[in-house]
């Protein structure tokens, strides 16, 4: 049996133990950016709603609640991507096989396109599954850790 490499996750705050990701409603995602949002009531400002960004390829989150505002942690930022991972979108995205995957991916892909030219607006299920299917592929492939390898490689190139 082969062990797998898991990045570890910086400890929890302590008011994120009190809360949990299902508190976050899913708004929206863009295949674009490959961002999602979501939203959570606001404690300190009531009638008013948080909203809280996670970029799917690189993991970052922001949010506008009053702890992000000045520059403390929140726990929106740092249960988003438990909320995200446990959309039914990702979840059924896991479970697919590799050709599966990449037939859904394809798919969503040509759907957004097609939408985008001929209706110029795109059906949020098909970005949803879009950025699912990717995500998951990124996942599957350790994409992003690629990235990171890139980005930090030092230029080579010549200066001009």
């Amino acid at each position: 049996m082969v062990a797998q490499q898991t990045t570890p996750r910086p400890p929890l705050l302590a008011t994120s133990l009190w809360h949990c990701p299902s508190e976050l409603a899913f708004v929206d995602a863009d295949d674009r950016t490959n961002i999602v949002h979501y939203s959570a009531p606001s404690k300190s400002r009531p009638g008013d709603a948080n909203i809280v960004a996670l970029d799917t390829m690189t993991g970052a989150s922001c949010c506008n609640c009053r702890a992000a505002e000045t520059n403390r942690q929140c726990w929106h930022a740092e249960l988003v991507q438990a909320a995200w991972d446990g959309h039914p979108a990702r979840v059924l995205a896991s479970r697919y096989s590799d050709t599966q995957l990449n037939t859904v991916g394809r798919k969503a892909k040509h759907l957004c396109d097609w939408a985008r030219h001929r209706r110029f607006a795109v059906h949020p299920l098909d970005q949803l599954n879009l950025v699912a299917a990717r995500s998951e592929y990124r996942r599957r492939y350790r994409v992003t850790a690629l990235v990171a390898e890139v980005a930090a490689e030092p230029d080579t190139a010549p200066a001009a």
